[in-house]
């Protein structure tokens, strides 16, 4: 998935989480959900975080493969460790925005490694799409769209300003 749309998916999964439970709607919240959603990529040197690394994500790739560690449960579990330690609203953006990238991945064609280290199988959703393809665009459109549905419906904006 490329990070476009990994935003746009989690934005738009973060906010609906808003209305349901007692995730705050809050630009903290917000943030930490868009860079959330972009960090388990770092482990491609070419990707959009990748590329901001100054070299540490060619190491990442080296050590574990793109989508290897950075991509499994146990490592979200770890990075989460982060909510645990400082409660505000952006590392628990930070945490949900990582969970989606896993999840977003898990429903493209090359799946995810859920349970690295343990084993290196990748899982994948019975339902896929391929990365940069109309599906993938069409995915990115429909994502924006239910996010600004979401913030107009709920009249989310209010709570922000």
């Amino acid at each position: 998935m490329n990070y476009s749309t990994h935003v746009a998916t989690s934005l738009a999964a973060g906010t609906y989480l808003t209305t349901v439970t007692n995730v705050p709607f809050s630009v903290a919240c917000l943030g930490g959900i868009v860079i959330g959603s972009l960090l388990p990529d770092i482990d491609e040197p070419n990707s959009f975080v990748g590329r901001r690394t100054f070299g540490l994500s060619k190491l990442i790739k080296k050590t574990f493969g793109h989508r290897g560690l950075t991509h499994s449960l146990l490592f979200w579990l770890l990075f989460s460790l982060l909510y645990y330690k400082f409660q505000n609203d952006f590392t628990l953006g930070l945490s949900l925005g990582y969970v989606f990238h896993i999840i977003g991945d898990f429903f493209s064609r090359q799946g995810v490694p859920l349970f690295f280290p343990f084993t290196k199988k990748k899982f994948r959703a019975p339902l896929t799409y391929k990365t940069g393809t109309v599906q993938e665009r069409a995915l990115l459109v429909v994502a924006l769209v239910a996010f600004v549905y979401i913030v107009y419906r709920y009249k989310l904006f209010v709570t922000v300003f």
